[in-house]
């Protein structure tokens, strides 16, 4: 990040934490203004991810949608809602809440939800970032129908209830990102890639083989890493991380680098490492690993340098926000004398 934008990113925090006015507010996306409470329940069912796949890409096109990171945006952001509960019992309350918002609203609300964990991994959200750019576009009624409508179809068929619950196993029985994404693109686009996420059955299948004849590809211990050079959006180490904790074991104290040439399935990934919860050490590069043989190490380096930058923001914001709290009570005294 530039120093501009760094600086520009420092302002606008600043004037959201000090400077909005409820009372004189007109934005068109603000929850509190322009936001509805009249929120009616609607009909939820915990759907298999192939149907949830296809409910989101017809929900898309119907609405005359063509571009694949919106809708694929929609269900990350959904995805990644920071709330969770036990069971996901809360899911049911915030489909209704989420539902009902008008969609500038409902454009908001994505992006923060996705915002929320540039603080907790930056790295991860720098990689996820083609699926949430164009929360910040301008954009036009048919794209505004589109996010509205895929919001309401993945809602119905229970991306809340699949990603809300507290318990990371829960979040990891399916992949939304790899039946969302391989939904909506058109079956020669997907021959043109050369691009075939491997079906969770299969994932499952290999993953229990590896553990049941001990192979080495399969981390054992503590501690230890696996690389997946052509890792589509994760779903081997879904598996893997799903029969560790069927062992008892957590997947977070292992190290997980996946790698994948195509920047949407690297954005799922990227949102699945939250997701399921693999842990500090579970990192995604965007890359060819053929023309970059060193992608992982560098993935790991932009890593570090990222973090660092992140810890260099909140400084600088904190700083600043206290900066401008002391202007603002000396000039509330000295207008008091």
């Amino acid at each position: 990040m530039s120093a501009e934008s760094t600086t520009a990113l420092v302002n606008e925090v600043v004037d959201q934490a000090l400077n909005h006015k409820v009372q004189n507010c007109t934005d068109p996306s603000c929850a509190r203004h322009a936001g509805t409470a009249d929120c009616p329940p609607i009909t939820v069912s915990r759907s298999p991810g192939s149907v949830f796949g296809e409910a989101v890409a017809d929900a898309w096109y119907a609405a005359g949608g063509s571009r694949l990171d919106i809708p694929a945006g929609v269900v990350a952001a959904l995805a990644l809602w920071p709330k969770k509960s036990p069971g996901a019992e809360a899911a049911d309350t915030m489909a209704a809440y989420i539902a009902a918002q008008p969609p500038r609203v409902l454009v908001r609300g994505l992006a923060e939800s996705a915002d929320y964990y540039w603080r907790l991994r930056p790295d991860l959200w720098t990689t996820a970032r083609p699926l949430f750019d164009w929360t910040r576009e301008d954009l036009h009624d048919t794209h505004l129908a589109g996010v509205q409508a895929v919001t309401r179809a993945a809602l119905r068929h229970g991306v809340l209830q699949h990603t809300g619950d507290t318990d990371p196993a829960e979040r990891s029985r399916t992949d939304l990102m790899s039946w969302v994404i391989t939904s909506l693109r058109h079956h020669h686009s997907r021959r043109s890639l050369g691009e075939y996420h491997t079906p969770p059955d299969i994932s499952d299948l290999i993953t229990a083989m590896l553990a049941d004849d001990g192979t080495q590809s399969q981390p054992h211990q503590r501690g230890e890493w696996a690389l997946e050079p052509a890792a589509g959006t994760g779903g081997l180490f879904r598996s893997a991380a799903q029969e560790l904790r069927r062992r008892g074991e957590d997947p977070a104290e292992r190290g997980w680098v996946m790698l994948e040439l195509d920047s949407l399935a690297a954005a799922g990934a990227a949102v699945n490492v939250l997701v399921w919860e693999l842990g500090p050490r579970a990192f995604v590069g965007r890359g060819d690993v053929l023309a970059q043989p060193d992608l992982a190490e560098e993935t790991l380096a932009q890593a570090r340098d990222m973090g660092r930058h992140r810890d260099d923001v909140m400084k600088t914001i904190r700083f600043a926000i206290a900066t401008r709290t002391a202007d603002q009570l000396l000039a509330a005294l000295a207008a008091s004398r």
